[in-house]
């Protein structure tokens, strides 16, 4: 490998805001390149993007891949597997993209598991089991945890708050509440994609406007976009009070679906 990509990852929103886990995997992956004496090209990252997400699902990823073809770099650097996925499937189809493409896969904390040694194979296949299983259970237990906590009167389950909202009232007594200067950031997300804007021009926009993200340090990205327009809850569905209508969110996930069958 002479020249690398970097692909990092984290899964939710407040994560990819916050930065949480972004710096450290692309601190790591410059320092291994520099130790290695490879080029790192570029970092492609997936900001707030679940695991579980297919290539077409995600942002960085078809990026890199389409790069890797036109020969930008021979190598893809992660810091774990469960950076690259955290379903098994889906981890098998990436790294089986990127090695039919002549790419070589490295995982810093994994070494050589992304080989064709079959006892190799057999690892990061039980891994990447282990990693979807740990998923599954952490999944099953927050939602569970916020069932019991929203009740039927949709009370606040804790966690990161959607853009678009604020908490009001302490302890057993708190509630999602509508914040209108933030639900207007939302309105607009919502309208500029269904207005013909792909997500990437959205996040621009508000990019060039200086529209403060939920913690008004991070970035926005077409990532952040993508959560924010495919978060059930702005219908209110969870119990919040309701930001979108249910025919907007609609039309905006049959606009999605058709993006990524093309």
């Amino acid at each position: 490998m002479r020249r690398a990509a970097g692909y990092i990852r984290v899964s939710t929103v407040g994560q990819a805001e916050h930065g949480g886990g972004l710096a450290e995997q692309r601190d790591r992956i410059a320092e291994y390149c520099a130790a290695q004496g490879v080029e790192l090209v570029e970092v492609y990252e997936d900001a707030g993007v679940s695991g579980a997400n297919g290539i077409e699902d995600r942002e960085g990823l078809p990026e890199l891949l389409a790069d890797l073809k036109k020969g930008a770099f021979d190598g893809v650097i992660i810091l774990r597997l469960d950076r690259l996925a955290r379903d098994l499937m889906v981890q098998e189809t990436i790294i089986g993209h990127l090695r039919g493409m002549g790419a070589e896969v490295v995982s810093i904390a994994e070494p050589d598991l992304c080989e064709d040694d079959p006892s190799r194979v057999l690892i990061r296949q039980i891994m990447g089991a282990i990693a979807q299983y740990e998923k599954g259970l952490i999944v099953a237990r927050l939602a569970a945890g916020r069932k019991r906590k929203r009740g039927a009167d949709g009370g606040y389950s804790g966690g990161f708050v959607p853009l678009g909202y604020q908490v009001a009232g302490e302890g057993q007594e708190a509630r999602l509440a509508i914040d209108e200067a933030e639900a207007l950031v939302v309105r607009r997300i919502f309208a500029d994609y269904l207005g013909g804007a792909p997500m990437r021009e959205v996040a621009e926009a508000l990019e060039r406007d200086q529209v403060p993200t939920k913690t008004g340090r991070g970035r926005w990205a077409s990532a952040t976009v993508g959560n924010i327009l495919g978060n059930e809850a702005y219908t209110g569905a969870t119990g919040a009070p309701a930001i979108i209508d249910e025919a907007t969110f609609r039309a905006v996930r049959t606009r999605r679906d058709q993006a990524r069958r093309r």
